[in-house]
């Protein structure tokens, strides 16, 4: 009885859960916060470069002009960022884990319903960027690459 309260989700081995739902809840944070991945790791080097660039261009413009100016020039330059939902079947094996975090976030909302939590995380803004934060962190440590957003570049 007391591995019981030391455990309360003490899961089988096996999926308790839609994982197409999850993906879902995924590609629609993606969507909205517009998570792109970096995709020629090579690029990635130039686009700090342009991002540095920016930066200092953004002292004499205004900070965001600066930003958008490096940006423009990188994507000149042909760096590609991609979106999350876009390559999402070849990259999807290496982050398999990213349901599970997904889940186990959706949990803390609601421990026991976790298709009413997708409803209460898509009804609060700091909770959904929360979660997109974790997203990107995520995906950012297991591909090795770079990673942004409408809330990396606000």
């Amino acid at each position: 009885m007391s591995s019981l309260m030391l455990e309360p989700y003490n899961m089988p081995t096996e999926t308790g859960f839609d994982q197409v739902l999850i993906q879902s809840v995924i590609f629609d944070l993606a969507d909205e916060f517009q998570i792109r991945i970096s995709w020629d790791k090579e690029k990635v080097i130039l686009t700090g470069t342009f991002i540095v660039a920016g930066g200092l261009i953004g002292g004499y413009a205004g900070g965001r002009m600066g930003a958008a100016i490096g940006a423009g020039i990188s994507a000149a330059a042909g760096v590609a960022f991609i979106n999350l939902r876009d390559i999402w079947e070849s990259i999807k094996s290496k982050l398999n884990e990213l349901i599970y975090i997904v889940f186990n976030y959706l949990r803390r909302l609601d421990p026991v319903d976790y298709v009413q939590a997708i409803k209460v995380l898509m009804a609060c803004t700091s909770s959904r960027r929360e979660l997109v934060f974790t997203i990107l962190d995520f995906i950012a440590d297991k591909l090795g690459r770079q990673v942004l957003s409408s809330i990396t570049a606000a």
